[in-house]
């Protein structure tokens, strides 16, 4: 795999567009950015939405990656533009295959019967769909067609006709998004908007927006140079940046070096003269009936294996399988020397792929040998010496099942199905392939097989777990087709994706209302507690947790715990009862015990939490302690309560180790949202070298998610981080957009945005700046029913105005320490 390659595959699938349910238009990602074109997004709306002078077609043009797209898609979500068109469709081109598929699609969006059109019925099509949609009810639609120019490539007269004839519909308006015209525009088109490069201050926010570096930006803005301003690219490397974890001076050596050509396709070379040999000399003349069935077994893993699992795997005696590597090592048929690591040279993968394929009996010893490898887990224990070694081979282990697993699939295999299940399943994942899963999902419905539900809601779980979108979509098609059966295992997973959906769906809520999500476990427990196998009561008992687990109520949490406990230990399930134990009062060291039992029983995800629920119990009795509040640490910045908590913490470094390990767990599992918050967690506690990378990482995969609002607050706190090793001037330009963006988290992170705003231009001695910011704070702090500070800005403000010099704050004070000073001043 090229380098180009290994760094693309690691972007999450962020320039893919999703539908929402029960909606034509496609989903808006977290992580893009409207502030960049907020004048071009306002021109948009404002002429779509023009009812003096309404357009029939407007037009969106500029380069590849330009942002067209994704700036109508905002304009389209815009709550006026909803108010607006009843109606609103999106038609991606670049899907489309032929012109009649065009009209196929457009009919569905605009809801024409299919007794008014067919799309092969021959002839005048695109005028008879048009006469069709005339007759539809007369109400104010908007149809975007994205990405026109490879509808101009199919057939570029019936594109210039289809947009003549839709745009003669009364009440609606065609967009039309478009990298240029190769002759005249049509006529049709009554306004147009061409995209330009971004401005070097708009590409470094938008980096910064998505991966924030505030202490590297004149290397950042070397970076940008390097893709001129074009907003794809731009995102491409935030993501890059993060994932591989690479200092930005490092990213720009990749950039610029032509053998990866990162932005970019990479050429692949034929070996011909190995070619020609084996042509002339095939495996078959040339290996034994032992090495032959190696050679043939490890030609369909087109990634390797390491030599370990392969010698399990094909069950030669290791001296015959020694014998074998040394055969095949000296024709010269692997990609390099021999080590841990086989993987045979690609024209020989190809070569065997053309003469030979497994046998269905051979498949099906190979993969009953796999499922037996999925179900050993290696021994791995956060914060031991051995673990991030443990973990190396571990890592490794499974990327050789999930080769195997793939070269199954793709000739699809039903036991590849099984198998790959069983790897997926939630309490045996590690950092689960989100590809894997959804190749199972396609395999599944392809054959049509009974476990398509399973694998939807296998997906739907990988998802959910790694925090990307799409997942109540999958939970909902799972939720449909176990409803379709009756048997106890189907109701049980039927009630497992509803409650599983609106957990999804609630998540990111900036208030974090549960109501749906309880009302769902409600309902699952109504549901299961009929069932009477095995199976029903065990879903049960775990419904009753759930329940538990949401209850605002000690007593009828306790209640609810007891019931699952006692369902558990008639089944003699030693899991369950674990399970019960932790959701009963538990001092902080039992919670720390669970987490081992959790290890035992290989639940990887509750050992996290383990360690995650221990570090916060006595995190909120410090608090309590030193500040005489109940609070989270999340808090403990802007309510100024941080010094006398950092005291203790210091003189306990084994209460921030508890949140090292969850990370740990957290990170092997893939479970990024839950990384993203024991990172800002630890990072409020750590001293600002250690904490500024540390919200970064959690920054980003906040924007990845719909946890919004905690973005913009570990950015406020990251801010105070950087105030506090000196670092003014990075800090201005994050909170003078932040200060625009942070409202909604509260008018306590809205005040203290200013107020930091405030300090640092102080501390630079930037007069006419500091005026301005402390004007701003004056009034945001007027909005406050109380705000006790108020006079001293007054007085800040008065003192500002009527000098020539800035008042002096000591440089050696603390953030919250020159706070004050800076007050009575």
């Amino acid at each position: 795999m090229s380098m180009a390659s290994r760094f693309f595959s690691l972007i999450p699938s962020i320039f893919t567009y999703t539908t929402t349910e029960g909606s034509d238009v496609p989903k808006l990602h977290p992580s893009w950015v409207a502030h960049i074109r907020q004048q071009e997004l306002a021109s948009i709306i404002e002429e779509l939405i023009d009812h003096d002078q309404p357009h029939s077609c407007i037009a969106c043009t500029g380069g590849h990656g330009i942002g067209k797209s994704v700036l109508v898609l905002q304009a389209i979500h815009d709550p006026s533009v909803s108010a607006t068109f009843r109606h609103r469709c999106w038609i991606d081109c670049h899907v489309v295959t032929d012109t009649s598929n065009f009209l196929e699609i457009l009919a569905r969006e605009m809801g024409v019967p299919h007794t008014e059109f067919s799309p092969f019925g021959g002839g005048a099509q695109l005028e008879t769909l048009v006469t069709a949609i005339r007759r539809l009810a007369v109400v104010r639609r908007v149809i975007v067609l994205d990405d026109l120019d490879h509808l101009y490539a199919l057939d570029k007269s019936f594109t210039d006709e289809v947009i003549k004839l839709l745009s003669s519909i009364d009440k609606l308006v065609l967009v039309l998004t478009i990298i240029g015209w190769t002759s005249a525009p049509p006529r049709e088109i009554e306004w147009s908007l061409q995209l330009k490069p971004l401005s070097l201050e708009r590409a470094r926010f938008l980096f910064q927006s998505i991966y924030p570096v505030p202490l590297q930006r004149d290397t950042l803005d070397k970076l940008l140079a390097r893709v001129r301003g074009i907003p794809k690219y731009i995102m491409i490397l935030a993501h890059l940046a993060y994932q591989s974890q690479l200092q930005l001076k490092d990213l720009i050596q990749i950039v610029d070096d032509p053998q990866n050509n990162l932005l970019s396709m990479q050429i692949d070379h034929d070996v011909k003269s190995l070619e020609e040999s084996i042509r002339a000399y095939p495996p078959e003349d040339r290996l034994d009936h032992h090495a032959l069935y190696v050679f043939r077994f490890l030609a369909s893993l087109s990634r390797g294996i390491s030599q370990n699992q392969l010698q399990t795997l094909v069950g030669l005696p290791m001296d015959t399988f020694a014998s074998v590597c040394k055969q095949m090592s000296a024709l010269a048929y692997f990609d390099s020397e021999p080590g841990d690591h086989l993987v045979l040279s690609r024209p020989l993968q190809e070569y065997a792929v053309r003469t030979s394929t497994l046998d269905p009996r051979t498949q099906d010893i190979h993969l009953k040998r796999l499922i037996a490898l999925i179900e050993t887990k290696g021994n791995l224990r956060p914060g031991t010496l051995d673990f991030p070694q443990n973990v190396q081979q571990f890592t490794e282990q499974k990327i050789n099942i999930e080769n195997i697993l793939f070269t199954f699939l793709d000739i699809d295999s039903p036991i590849a199905v099984e198998a790959a299940l069983q790897f997926l399943k939630p309490r045996c994942a590690v950092k689960p392939s989100l590809k894997l899963a959804a190749k199972v999902v396609e395999v599944a419905e392809r054959k049509k097989m009974h476990l398509l539900p399973y694998a939807l809601q296998t997906e739907g779980e990988a998802l959910h777990n790694s925090v990307y979108l799409g997942a109540p979509e999958l939970l909902a098609r799972a939720e449909a087709l176990f409803s379709t059966s009756k048997d106890d295992a189907s109701v049980v997973g039927e009630m497992e994706c509803h409650v599983l959906r609106t957990e999804s769906t609630a998540r990111g809520v900036v208030h974090g209302n549960k109501e749906e999500w309880k009302q769902a476990a409600e309902y699952a427990c109504a549901r299961l507690s009929t069932l009477s196998s095995e199976i029903g009561k065990r879903g049960y008992a775990h419904s009753l947790l759930t329940l538990a687990q949401l209850s605002e109520d000690t007593k009828e949490r306790t209640t609810l715990v007891t019931d699952a406990h006692t369902l558990f230990k008639d089944l003699d399930d030693g899991y369950g009862l674990i399970l019960c134990d932790f959701y009963s009062q538990m001092s902080v060291q039992s919670v720390v015990n669970l987490a081992l039992e959790f290890q035992a029983f290989r639940d990887f995800a509750m050992a996290a939490t383990c360690y995650r629920t221990a570090f916060h119990s006595t995190i909120q009795s410090v608090i309590q302690r030193t500040s005489r509040r109940r609070a989270s640490v999340e808090y403990i910045k802007v309510l100024r309560i941080r010094e006398p908590i950092l005291e203790v913490v210091n003189s306990h470094p084994q209460v921030l180790d508890l949140l090292k390990k969850a990370i740990d767990l957290y990170e092997l599992l893939g479970r990024n949202l839950d990384v993203a918050f024991c990172q800002y967690h630890l990072a409020q506690l750590l001293p600002p070298a250690k904490a500024i990378d540390l919200y970064s990482k959690a920054i980003y995969q906040f924007g990845c998610s719909t946890f919004t609002h905690h973005r913009e607050r570990s950015t406020l706190d990251q801010c105070y981080s950087l105030m506090e090793s000196e670092e003014y001037s990075a800090a201005i330009p994050i909170l003078e957009i932040l200060q625009h963006r942070i409202g909604y988290c509260g008018k306590i992170f809205h005040l203290r945005c200013k107020e930091l705003l405030v300090e640092c231009h102080c501390r630079l001695n930037a007069r006419r700046p500091a005026l301005q910011a402390v004007r701003e704070t004056i009034k945001t702090m007027e909005e406050f029913e109380a705000s006790p500070e108020l006079q001293g800005y007054k007085q800040l403000l008065v003192a500002l105005d009527g000098i020539n010099t800035m008042p002096l704050i000591a440089f050696n004070e603390t953030v919250y320490e020159g706070h004050a000073r800076l007050v009575e001043v």
